[in-house]
């Protein structure tokens, strides 16, 4: 297996969105924020592709290749924390 680490730091004024697929993970940083990728892969490494919502917001996705992604913002795994968010929002 082969493996990637990179950092991705907003330097904008602007809150930049990242979303980790497929579980569509949503990250917000603010200026000066990060969010610390691992990209674990066989063959084809992770994609990362720059968008702007129908507002205007720009928006980073990562999609993983043939391997894994874990995405860390604060020490904090994001795509867990998404999911606990996700069911404690439905125990609700």
């Amino acid at each position: 297996m082969n493996q990637n680490r990179f950092v991705i730091r907003n330097d904008w004024t602007d809150v930049l969105a990242v979303c980790v697929e497929p579980e569509s993970a949503l990250v917000h940083l603010c200026k000066g924020e990060e969010v610390v990728i691992h990209d674990t892969f066989a063959e084809f490494p992770a994609t990362v592709k720059f968008s702007r919502s129908g507002e205007g917001q720009p928006i980073l996705s990562i999609w993983p290749g043939d391997g894994d992604i874990l995405a860390e913002k604060d020490g904090v795994n994001v795509l867990e924390s998404a999911v606990d968010q996700r069911v404690s929002v439905k125990a609700l």
